[in-house]
């Protein structure tokens, strides 16, 4: 009896301690808490894997997936300041991307960061700079020859045009073709009594550079009727069909110049013009190149003339035909509607 009594104890005492034991260890973990990762009262703290062991945390850094430093890729922080935007494109000259390209609006040359293709407003629109307009039949002073680009390198000549009440005789030098228009309408147009012409056919301009040459005692047609022979202002017009070079240019135009000075010391300004050109100075069918376009070894000339001897000499605008129709069949000569329009041309910009 006594020994079933000891068994019955013992194991009481066994279930009792077990139970006991059982308790103690469930109160160890925060009520709700998983046991990974929780950071609730009494909680273990998160295990962060170590860098590069392929270990999966929620915001733990992976060293191999973070950009290197030294690769040349660039962080880019959006426009508000919060956090990285995107990569950008390496910079040019690392050989590892395309160069950047350029904002030509920016007015610091900036360069757009992500290399991107120009988006609308990115490119500027280059000026023209195409060949020179020609507004009412004159060409620019300045303006490209047969699609040529002018020497920059010499002076620009001024034609600035005087008002014609500021000469009170204005002697033109011209020849056969400049006589065509001048005599046909011309004076009509403009104050005949402050105009007068010395015209001579085939007047090339090496007979002017000698002061000792025939030409110079050419009657003069319609003289002034203030100081005639006495011009405040001589127009001169220079020709030759075969001069292409400035070595053939230079002198004569210079001793041309030089000899007006000379026989007309009355002159306060002197203006050297070509005959009236084809339209862009382009050769009209009629006759071969010469007999209506201007070289650019004769504006160069007239041009430098004019540079030596400022505030007194001066080249007329390039004057031209605004079709070949205005030309006769013989050019420089011109057609009835050539003497028209150029009858019209001439007296616009001189009166």
């Amino acid at each position: 009896m006594c020994g079933t009594l000891a068994i019955r104890y013992g194991l009481a005492l066994s279930l009792a301690l077990a139970l006991a034991f059982v308790s103690g260890c469930g109160s160890s973990a925060s009520p709700g808490g998983s046991g990974v990762g929780a950071t609730g009262t009494g909680g273990a703290p998160a295990v962060t894997p170590t860098p590069g062991t392929g270990g999966s945390t929620v915001g733990a850094t992976d060293a191999a997936t973070a950009p290197a430093a030294s690769d040349g890729a660039a962080l880019a922080t959006d426009a508000s300041g919060s956090g990285v935007a995107d990569l950008a494109e390496p910079a040019s000259g690392d050989g590892s991307g395309p160069p950047p390209s350029v904002d030509a609006n920016a007015t610091d040359g900036g360069v757009i960061a992500d290399g991107s293709p120009p988006r609308d407003g990115d490119v500027q629109t280059p000026p023209d700079t195409g060949a020179a307009e020609t507004a009412g039949g004159i060409m620019d002073a300045r303006g490209p020859m047969d699609g040529g680009t002018p020497d920059t390198t010499l002076p620009p000549p001024s034609d600035a045009n005087s008002p014609a009440s500021a000469y009170a005789c204005t002697l033109m030098i011209g020849i056969q073709a400049t006589e065509e228009w001048y005599n046909f309408g011309f004076e009509t147009m403009v104050d005949n009594s402050k105009w007068e012409l010395i015209w001579v056919h085939s007047g090339f301009v090496e007979l002017w550079a000698n002061p000792s040459d025939p030409v110079w005692s050419t009657a003069v047609t319609s003289p002034c009727a203030l100081n005639p022979g006495k011009p405040d202002r001589v127009i001169f017009l220079a020709l030759n069909f075969l001069y292409t070079t400035a070595a053939e240019w230079n002198p004569v135009v210079t001793m041309a110049v030089d000899n007006i000075k000379t026989k007309y010391p009355s002159a306060k300004r002197i203006e050297l013009m070509s005959f009236i050109r084809a339209p862009g100075n382009n050769a009209c069918s009629q006759a071969p190149a010469p007999r209506s376009t201007i070289t650019p070894a004769q504006d160069d000339a007239m041009a430098i003339s004019a540079a030596a001897n400022p505030g007194l000499v001066f080249v007329a605008p390039k004057f031209e035909a605004k079709t070949c129709a205005e030309f006769s069949s013989n050019p420089p000569h011109p057609s009835p509607a050539g003497v028209t329009a150029w009858v019209k041309l001439m007296a616009d910009y001189y009166r």
